[in-house]
């Protein structure tokens, strides 16, 4: 078990910790959130015994493990370049004796699929002595597994603002202008197929996760249609297949980062920009979860079009109206809620076969 009485922190003139109390029980698994710089990671390195406290008591009642989105243990580099993030992870974790061990998760979902994310969760559902401490953005993860969520810092965040340019006009028909149509997109690398025999018809409006195993794939193909807006190439650099925006459209692309102020930078280019077509890959990777219910809340409110790629559960649920799954050999494409897409036994069939499961 932990208990933390009365803990201070001051790194020169600024206060991380006054008078901050905390229990953990054993076998309770308890998260924390925050936004940057509340002070998560560090309450996990302060009990980890990686940084001394200004004052305060301190006590942990068992061996301590520390486990972040960015897994490490006791084998080659070499070794580790061939694994992927899941089963780093569960190399990391294997073999726990769960009444001795103080579990200390840092972003564990980071670097994971759907798929890993549920096999965590089935892993500390099934430990069910072991205790955890667990600092985490993704909230449907911290739900499923957390008796109760500790909010460092306050919880305000400055809104995410969005300048929206004129909408395209309904047809004459009066149906929704058609924005984007890709047809038979196929693209390579080392001579497999990233994406192939991708086609779909997007209308203002509708916002698209891009979902699945192909993580690779995934985030090519989101950045395939920027660069065939960006350069007026119908074929993005693919070698097969077109991609035409309607005119009128006006597209913001936002590329992976892996930082909190790389991610602030975009934004920021984000609120000098005037669009109506937003392109956002893994917009939520490096941000706390203020930012990221704020952005959230911007990204609903918006009357435009947007395509996404992401791994936050709750944020593709509360976002996406239309769930593409983009595989190697083709696309599962459904318009419905993510979670209703996941449930869905037609969806299930169609991405066991595409996946050659």
């Amino acid at each position: 078990m932990i208990n933390i009485k009365s803990l201070e922190l001051k790194l020169g003139r600024h206060e991380i910790f006054s008078d901050f109390n905390l229990e953990v029980a054993r076998g309770e698994k308890v998260g924390i959130i925050g936004g940057e710089g509340s002070g998560k990671s560090t309450l996990l390195d302060i009990m980890a015994g990686r940084l001394l406290p200004t004052a305060g008591d301190v006590k942990i009642f068992g061996e301590v493990l520390t486990v972040n989105g960015n897994v490490y243990a006791d084998f080659s580099e070499l070794r580790m370049a061939e694994m992927s993030a899941v089963d780093k992870l569960k190399r990391a974790l294997r073999g726990l004796n769960d009444e001795k061990i103080i579990l200390l998760l840092d972003e564990p979902t980071k670097n994971l699929d759907t798929e890993g994310i549920e096999w965590l969760i089935n892993f500390l559902c099934r430990h069910e002595k072991l205790t955890c401490v667990i600092v985490s953005s993704d909230r449907y993860f911290l739900h499923q597994i957390c008796s109760r969520i500790i909010q460092l810092g306050g919880a305000q965040s400055e809104p995410i603002k969005i300048n929206c340019a004129e909408l395209l006009p309904p047809t004459p028909s009066g149906a929704v202008p058609i924005v984007l149509e890709a047809n038979n997109l196929l693209k390579n690398r080392d001579g497999e197929p990233l994406f192939k025999d991708v086609s779909f018809t997007i209308r203002q409006g509708q916002k698209i996760a891009f979902v699945g195993r192909n993580e690779r794939g995934k985030s090519k193909l989101l950045k395939t249609l920027a660069t065939a807006y960006q350069s007026g190439d119908e074929t993005g650099g693919c070698l097969r297949g077109q991609i035409i925006f309607s005119d009128g459209v006006k597209v913001f692309s936002m590329p992976r980062v892996y930082t909190h102020a790389a991610a602030k930078i975009e934004f920021d280019k984000l609120a000098q920009t005037t669009t109506n077509f937003l392109l956002l890959d893994n917009p939520t990777a490096c941000l706390d979860l203020p930012t990221i219910e704020a952005l959230e809340e911007s990204l609903v409110e918006f009357p435009g079009t947007i395509i996404f790629v992401d791994e936050d559960r709750e944020f593709i649920q509360a976002i996406a109206d239309r769930i593409i799954d983009i595989t190697t050999q083709g696309t599962v494409d459904r318009i419905s809620t993510y979670e209703d897409f996941l449930a869905n036994e037609t969806v299930k069939l169609q991405i066991k076969e595409k996946y050659k499961l």
